[in-house]
């Protein structure tokens, strides 16, 4: 999850059904904008981390609301993302347990494992850093995913079609992309570009590395955070690094813009006499290379991933100080700026609202306009959570009030007729020293939203916190991976500092729930 540093389209039902590379424009969702296709990606899918190319976290599927948990799959391992679903409703999911297991796993639409990626004996095999990453899916149905060192392409059916070396052993991926000429590849956390041919992973054209900037040194203090063998040890910082935008150049995954092709990545800038600053770059490849073609001041850090409107001209992100940008793809102009409303990787509703949350603080669901920015609506969820949960007796300076509060821990998701968000319901928590507020999650959520107003619409309890981003597929069913991070944080971490009737009773559990209509 990326917090100020924590989807894919259904097109015309023609091209899904002969699985033909999708046409320069789809179809519009009700009277929203005309939402241009992604070149290369696989039509009818939920492609990539984001869904598409645009990393919009749309689906224009109409999704029942009152789902429930159909299947739950990889207990124990914490999972970063939910991974990403082809057409037959296959969901390729990345985990990170380390030596003696396998990381990347194969499900069918009913929860069986149908393949796994050879268990890891050595950084040679696929390794855990992988767990940060979503597999992508071609035109072809082919899936790409890196490793701490290497990129590699399977096809569908499991096989091996190629692996490749990453620029710089130790300096993953954030996510790969497919770019508008057919290449795969990434930018990684030391910010370097690197593009393979899909047919046989040869690179694409020569490396570039963008300007280097200061990142910031620290991130939030969580003792306990993925304990329990939740995930391989020698990943765990480096996770942590990427997931709070922290000691890494580049922490997002980018978006391409699907008419320029244009790659859009946020990364680290330079130190600057009022201290850090981050960048959004906008970056054109051609058969001889690479190049920077904007380059947009942002605050501090490595901002959010990036996010294109449904017409690719505009692209939406926000500086680690939570300001919410809206550039112009073609000339880097600013249109506007919205302060303090982007804490959380935008996503972009069928009719080009941007929505994005605050973690620590409410409203914990924003929804902005935009032309210009401004509120739609704040979504405030605490006298929700106060129905599932008992006041308790205050235990200050810990725990100021003993209320029951909610939060938004995931990225939002959009259908065609919903916003679903992953909520926590549980305690404030203000940590000592750090200044932050953190939620204690004895229930967790996925919940649906009127996207109209952020009305409550229904919730579908889960087994343990999200912290990530919320799947969805072409045939309406939602999937949801379980990182574990406040659970984990409290339940390894800081129990032992709570009143009894705070703590968490049960160890966290990790893993995949997908939430179905269908039981």
């Amino acid at each position: 999850m990326r917090t100020a540093s924590v989807t894919i389209r259904v097109l015309l039902t023609v091209v899904v059904s002969i699985g033909l590379v999708a046409p320069t424009v789809s179809q519009g969702v009700g009277d929203g904008p005309v939402r241009l296709a992604c070149p290369n990606y696989r039509p009818g899918t939920w492609a990539s981390v984001h869904a598409d190319c645009r990393n919009s976290d749309f689906s224009p599927v109409n999704t029942r609301t009152d789902l429930a948990v159909a299947w739950t799959a990889l207990d124990g391992a914490a999972l970063i993302n939910p991974g990403t679903v082809d057409v037959n409703g296959r969901h390729f999911v990345t985990s990170a347990r380390g030596p003696g297991t396998s990381h990347l796993h194969a499900f069918d639409a009913r929860g069986r494992l149908i393949w796994e990626s050879a268990p890891q004996r050595s950084l040679a095999d696929l390794d855990s850093a992988a767990g940060f990453n979503a597999p992508v899916i071609d035109a072809e149905g082919d899936i790409y995913v890196g490793d701490i060192d290497q990129l590699w392409a399977f096809h569908a059916g499991g096989e091996q079609k190629w692996v490749a070396k990453l620029p710089v052993p130790g300096e993953p991926f954030v996510y790969q992309v497919i770019t508008k000429t057919g290449h795969v590849g990434g930018i990684t956390v030391g910010g370097d570009l690197a593009l393979y041919r899909r047919a046989d992973g040869e690179l694409a054209v020569p490396v570039f590395s963008l300007p280097r900037g200061v990142a910031p040194t620290h991130g939030p203090d969580l003792p306990g955070l993925w304990g329990g063998a939740l995930m391989d040890d020698s990943v765990r910082e480096l996770f942590k690094q990427i997931a709070f935008g922290y000691g890494v150049q580049v922490a997002n995954a980018p978006a391409v813009d699907p008419v320029s092709g244009r790659i859009f990545i946020t990364a680290a800038g330079p130190r600057t006499e009022t201290g850090l600053s981050g960048y959004l770059y906008g970056i054109d490849v051609g058969n001889a290379g690479a190049s920077i073609a904007i380059v947009v001041p942002m605050s501090g850090g490595s901002g959010t991933s990036p996010a294109l409107s449904p017409d690719a001209r505009v692209v939406y992100s926000a500086g680690g100080g939570g300001d919410m940008f809206a550039v112009d793809t073609q000339t880097g102009a600013i249109r506007w700026r919205s302060r303090g409303e982007g804490l959380l990787s935008p996503a972009i509703g069928p009719d080009g609202t941007i929505y994005t949350g605050d973690i620590f603080g409410t409203p914990t669901v924003i929804a902005l306009h935009p032309a210009d920015g401004s509120q739609r609506w704040g979504g405030n969820y605490d006298d929700y959570a106060a129905t599932r949960l008992p006041r308790l007796p205050a235990a200050p300076p810990a725990i100021p009030t003993g209320e029951p509060i909610a939060r938004l821990v995931s990225v939002v998701s959009v259908s065609a007729n919903a916003v679903w968000v992953g909520l926590a319901f549980g305690y404030e928590f203000r940590q000592s020293g750090s200044g932050l507020s953190l939620i204690i999650p004895h229930q967790n959520a996925v919940c649906a939203l009127q996207p109209s107003d952020g009305r409550l619409i229904n919730c579908v309890t889960v087994r343990d916190s999200l912290e990530a981003m919320i799947g969805i597929d072409a045939s309406g069913r939602l999937f949801a991976s379980h990182a574990a991070i406040f659970s984990s944080t409290f339940y390894y971490g800081l129990n032992k500092t709570l009143p009894a009737r705070y703590r968490l009773p049960e160890p966290p559990a990790g893993g995949l729930s997908v939430l179905s209509a269908e039981q």
